[in-house]
């Protein structure tokens, strides 16, 4: 976890339960809270013009979302919503920033913290960049197995939908399932009731 939860919970932070899909927070709206996740899964996304859904990233148990947006005055450019029942820690934001010039631990954990998140947004990029839809696939996959830290052979579940993944990887559903099914024959993944192993 980025910041302990105690240490949150000491320094006026409240919890809160969001049911799958409710949004915490909307693409042009002002940032007002640290958030931190206690149980669950985020996605932070926007849409196109034309209604179809990017995913930037999607935080899980212990990380911390949005908190760069806290040291500027600008509203949020995306949007956050909870994919599962998920529980954050939230501290106001004149709350948070006095925690955090008050404690300098604070600042070099949500530093390590942003230096891991770049990293792998510029590995994404790359990622993303690649032509090939079957390649794309596999790379984003095995770049989320290689950051769970799982090194045997079709031990890793991927933990999204097909549409989760066209999400991910800017292509359309249709060529997820075409492709994953390209990949399955190529013995890159498996596909076991429905979900895939890497």
């Amino acid at each position: 976890m980025v910041i302990d939860e105690e240490v949150l919970l000491k320094n006026t932070a409240v919890v809160k339960e969001y049911k799958a899909g409710q949004i915490i927070f909307s693409e042009n709206s002002l940032p007002k809270y640290y958030f931190q996740i206690k149980s669950g899964l985020v996605k932070l996304n926007t849409y196109r013009e034309d209604g179809s859904e990017f995913i930037h990233s999607l935080p899980s148990k212990g990380h911390c979302f949005a908190e760069t947006f806290l040291w500027s005055d600008m509203p949020y450019c995306i949007n956050a919503e909870a994919v599962i029942d998920t529980i954050i820690i939230k501290v106001l934001k004149d709350d948070f920033m006095n925690m955090v010039d008050q404690n300098k631990n604070l600042m070099q954990n949500l530093l390590k913290h942003n230096a891991e998140r770049m990293f792998y947004r510029h590995k994404m990029l790359a990622t993303l960049s690649i032509n090939n839809p079957s390649q794309r696939i596999y790379k984003v996959l095995q770049f989320l197995k290689d950051y769970h830290q799982i090194t045997e052979p079709f031990k890793f579940l991927v933990p999204f939908s097909r549409q989760q993944i066209a999400n991910l990887t800017a292509l359309r559903v249709e060529t997820v399932i075409r492709n994953v099914k390209k990949l399955e024959q190529e013995d890159l993944v498996r596909i076991s009731e429905g979900r895939i192993y890497l």
